[in-house]
């Protein structure tokens, strides 16, 4: 079935707000989530969505957090998640950030007690939306092991650079350290579908196709990947006190994830007129697209040009949601008390969108 951005966003809005989500942090929710799926990235969108309404069944994802500033220096912040939505989180952390980065030129805001941000992408988005360099990055649940080790320690730590441009598209990048996200792992598992066997290994340090048996997520580019994971838990972590390695919850478990996420803004207006930046950011941008290609490549692309472009894209088409999404959605909502039994993907879609 086939659904548009608007029926998405009032999709996951609506099913939030009836878990007894704020509606303002609902909201959040489903535009980053909404983001996710219109930009292709699957595993952030409504198949994350599932993961978020079972940690609310479970206890532990705050719906109500008591999200407060416990840190405040000039340029630099703290936040007290409280395990809330790290989305949302993240959003109003970024929101002071802002102001800060303004006033003094570069500001950085780090939580403690958070949860999963959801796609990365949103974040270098909405600071080139506002003019604004940015670096944001989070630890996750462990999913991985220090390079050479067996144990799972480090999790997917994604790394999201966003720069502002004029003409041309924003350049924003959002990666995992790993090579994939467990996401995909489980979307995989959720469809029947094997994972080509450099994504994981299984118990034993194996690599694995089959997603029920990956236990080890494997690093992007062997040990540079697992040193640039380790940066992201030093920044995320060592100056708001959140937890790491063996400190984090269970995945498995549903426990609370108690993670941590490091934001950084620049003002490109400190270091020269804005449009003498984003001048210089579309030359860049056009020296590398006109640059010559190598046989059988029509078009190079800049970091996140797809995303912008695919998101373009699905807006008009709308998003396909899978069978077998579809029901656990459904399932999960009639679970939560949302929607009475009886009711089908189509009837959750309508119900919302009246």
């Amino acid at each position: 079935m086939f659904i548009s951005y608007e029926e998405e966003i009032a999709l996951v809005r609506g099913i939030l707000t009836a878990s007894d989500f704020p509606e303002e942090d609902a909201g959040i929710i489903a535009k980053v989530i909404a983001h996710s799926d219109f930009t292709g990235v699957y595993s952030h969108g409504l198949s994350r969505l599932t993961r978020y309404l079972r940690q609310i069944k479970a206890g532990s994802l705050n719906n109500r957090p008591n999200f407060q500033k416990i840190l405040d220096k000039q340029a630099v912040m703290v936040f007290d998640c409280d395990n809330g939505s790290g989305i949302v989180s993240v959003n109003k952390a970024y929101d002071e950030a802002l102001l800060k980065a303004k006033e003094y030129g570069i500001a950085m805001a780090s939580g403690v007690h958070n949860a999963n941000i959801g796609c990365g992408s949103y974040y270098g988005w909405r600071a080139a939306a506002d003019d604004m360099v940015a670096l944001v990055c989070c630890n996750t649940y462990a999913f991985t092991s220090p390079f050479g080790g067996a144990d799972r320690l480090i999790g997917t730590n994604p790394i999201i650079l966003g720069v502002p441009a004029g003409e041309e598209y924003p350049i924003v990048m959002d990666i995992s350290t790993t090579c994939v996200a467990m996401g995909k792992i489980q979307a995989c598992e959720r469809e029947g579908q094997a994972i080509p066997a450099e994504w994981a290994k299984d118990y034993d340090g194996a690599p694995t196709t089959d997603p029920s048996k990956a236990f080890s997520l494997s690093p992007i580019a062997g040990h540079k990947g697992y040193g640039l994971a380790v940066m992201v838990d030093v920044l995320s972590t060592m100056f708001s006190g959140a937890c790491f390695g063996t400190d984090l919850g269970l995945f498995s478990k549903l426990e609370k994830e108690n993670t941590g996420f490091c934001i950084i803004l620049i003002d490109p207006r400190k270091f020269m007129p804005i449009e003498e930046f984003k001048a210089r950011v579309d030359r860049y941008v056009r020296m590398m697209k006109d640059g010559r290609k190598a046989p059988g490549v029509q078009e190079i692309f800049l970091p996140g040009e797809i995303e912008y472009r695919k998101f373009e894209e699905v807006k008009k088409s709308g998003f396909s949601v899978s069978e077998a999404l579809a029901k656990e959605l459904t399932e999960l909502s009639v679970s939560l008390g949302v929607v009475d039994n009886g009711i089908d993907f189509k009837g959750l879609v309508d119900h919302f969108n009246r």
